[in-house]
């Protein structure tokens, strides 16, 4: 088998694929640790719009440093000495995004599995990334239990990390495009509203992460169309968490999931600071019995169970 390299990082397997690009293990040869390349797959480098999705995410994603938001460590694009090695699986031109590696999978398994004394923390920390990407401009898009992945004793840093930037739009950049995940769209994202997005959009798709993580699934969910009209004209229905949380988390979720963005929390510091004006103790809702241990059975700094896998 050949050895694929990318400049520093010598390419070891592939990990996932998605709309965006291709995610593979690799090794970066000059810290000798183990990390996730991100690079656009050759069927859709004709795609001016997919180039600039990688493009836009290694801009936003490099000029955030913050513990809760996955690291970039390198970028470049692929060499012809690669892509010859490569016999045709790499593309001469491709972009590629290095990032550190987060082996232990993501939040999607474990919603409606969770106590809210584990919730309460990741959307502490998902509230502080946003906050931090929002101050230099950077709006995500696509926050999702999918993007947000869990933490690994063998990772290069400790924590939840927020990836796939692919979506983020800076301030003032013209993107007409309906992009995102449409369980988690605001009602804006959902028009391609493109003037009326900001960081109370993100704030929306956090409502929505947060009413999946406690309720088992988003507050809409089925087929795309009924979906988005849902998002412009519904309001969720009972809330109804699978266990005990504070009195006030429904009010909390409720004015993040408002229809108009100016009923929602303007900035993610103030839905912060409401997060945590929340009594600890909850009210008696749902199941009382623990969730079952997920595979691994090693715990997380902020109390999730790990998952196993590798996700970037």
């Amino acid at each position: 088998e050949f050895r694929r390299v990318l400049f520093r990082s010598s390419l070891r397997r592939p990990l996932a694929s998605g709309g965006a690009g291709q995610v593979w293990e690799a090794t970066h040869r000059d810290r000798g640790t183990a990390v996730a390349v991100k690079l656009l797959p050759p069927e859709v480098l004709a795609s001016p719009a997919l180039r600039a999705t990688l493009t836009t995410e290694i801009r936003a994603v490099a000029a955030l440093n913050h513990p809760n938001v996955i690291a970039v460590l390198d970028q470049g694009r692929v060499g012809a000495g690669a892509a010859v090695m490569s016999a045709g699986q790499l593309t001469e031109g491709s972009p590629y995004l290095v990032m550190e590696l987060a082996r232990g999978g993501n939040l999607l398994p474990e919603c409606g599995r969770l106590a809210w004394a584990d919730v309460a923390p990741i959307l502490d920390a998902l509230l502080g990334a946003l906050a931090a990407a929002h101050a230099r401009g950077l709006i995500h898009r696509d926050l999702k239990p999918d993007n947000v992945l869990v933490d690994h004793p063998d990772d290069l840093r400790p924590g939840l990390k927020l990836t796939d930037f692919g979506l983020a739009l800076a301030l003032g950049e013209v993107d007409a495009r309906v992009a995102g995940t449409p369980s988690y769209m605001a009602p804006e994202q959902c028009r391609g509203a493109w003037r009326a997005i900001g960081p109370w959009t993100d704030l929306y798709a956090l409502g929505c992460t947060a009413w999946a993580l406690l309720t088992g699934g988003p507050p809409f969910e089925g087929e795309l169309r009924r979906v988005l009209l849902r998002q412009l004209h519904e309001t969720p229905g009972a809330f109804r968490p699978v266990r005990a949380v504070p009195e006030g988390v429904e009010p909390w979720l409720r004015r993040l999931l408002a229809k108009r963005p100016v009923d929602r929390f303007a900035y993610a510091a103030e839905a912060r600071a409401a997060l945590r004006a929340l009594a600890p103790r909850g009210r008696r809702s749902g199941a009382e019995a623990r969730p079952p241990a997920v595979r691994g059975q090693t715990t997380s700094l902020v109390g999730i169970p790990q998952i196993g896998r590798a996700h970037v």
